[in-house]
């Protein structure tokens, strides 16, 4: 099983990346659902979603355009904040036809200040989704499950994330690195200094460390520090092909902050009645092509469920908790690659 970007087309060219922004740019929210109707019949949820991304940044990039000839007096075509909301650049260019569906603003005022702001933040949260779904399974590994898929039942409500990548590297070279990942081992592969930013005590190290090459089922795997300890227990490891570990941080059964474990391990619990993800992970052995003689592909997927299971609570799971976690296992991935096919430099600080 290989991923190719040509043949299985998963990902988009920049030809078509460009082409979703310019429909949000030149049509604003119209714009968006041509998107969606385009990107949808990838028949991928991911794609989908992709190209909606891609088309809000265009749609709130044409109103930042829209704000800044305005404000500094370079272009006021005759268009109302709505008009620019809706239609986005194209508002303005019906400005210039006497369609404002509004009042026409001549200069910023509060309002379209207000919604300035709000565009920079729409672009950055969609730039960092577009970032962060780059690597995505194919159909047939979206059906083949992983070990530790069967702790949140297919019929329980949950959200799942995905991801999924071919390395140039002998599968148990990829093992060595991946089984050493942990906020007390290696660190997570990803922005570090961001963790840190955070208050995540992360320092990534990029050698392999025999002392950390004896994951076992049991394992709390730490992503912060005491006493917030946020982390998953290691429920399965398979330390032959195909290689990987299945974890879980889950309230209902596990310790919580009424009674943590040995080393103040807890099941992050925030407001919810019950709060539960798991994260499992496989590396599997490719046929080797000429080019490549030893491959392999590295894949994780992480369902999350909790109660109650309503709009606000997945919004809250998917926007806060999802973007910091698709940007960051993105990073892991790229991070991994690069490590593994011996293409990732770095000081003798990070060995």
């Amino acid at each position: 099983m290989s991923y190719s970007e040509r043949i299985d087309g998963y990902r988009y060219t920049r030809l078509e990346e460009a082409g979703f922004i310019l429909l949000g740019f030149l049509f604003g929210i119209p714009g968006i659902l041509i998107d969606w109707a385009v990107a949808r019949k990838k028949n991928m949820m991911e794609c989908s979603a992709e190209g909606i991304w891609l088309g809000i940044i265009g749609w709130a990039f044409g109103y930042f355009c829209w704000y800044i000839l305005t404000a500094s007096g370079v272009w006021a075509p005759g268009a109302s904040v709505w008009c620019i909301l809706g239609f986005s650049f194209g508002g303005a260019l019906l400005g210039l036809f006497g369609i404002t569906l509004g009042s026409a603003y001549t200069a910023p005022g509060n309002l379209s200040t207000l919604w300035f702001v709000g565009s920079i933040l729409f672009i950055c949260l969609a730039d960092m989704w577009v970032y962060g779904m780059k690597y995505k399974m194919t159909p047939k590994e979206k059906a083949t499950p992983i070990m530790g898929d069967d702790w949140v039942k297919p019929d329980e409500p949950h959200l799942r994330y995905d991801s999924a990548i071919t390395i140039d590297a002998p599968a148990e070279k990829v093992w060595a690195y991946v089984q050493q990942s942990g906020q007390t081992k290696a660190g997570w592969y990803s922005f570090d200094w961001l963790e840190r930013l955070f208050t995540f005590k992360i320092y990534n190290h990029y050698d392999i460390h025999p002392e950390w090459q004896n994951l076992q089922a049991g394992e709390f795997q730490w992503f912060h520090q005491a006493p917030l300890s946020i982390g998953e227990w290691v429920t399965e490891v398979s330390q032959e092909e195909p290689y990987g570990w299945a974890a879980h941080s889950d309230t209902a059964t596990d310790p919580g902050y009424k009674n943590p474990g040995p080393n103040q391990e807890k099941a992050l619990k925030l407001w919810f009645k019950r709060f539960c993800w798991t994260w499992n992970w496989e590396i599997r052995a490719l046929k080797p092509t000429r080019n490549h003689p030893e491959r392999c592909r590295l894949r994780w997927r992480c369902d999350c469920a909790f109660e109650r299971y309503h709009r606000l609570n997945k919004y809250f799971v998917v926007f806060i908790l999802g973007t910091a976690s698709i940007v960051m296992g993105r990073r892991y991935m790229d991070v991994m690659k690069m490590l593994a096919e011996g293409r990732f430099s770095y000081p003798e600080s990070k060995r």
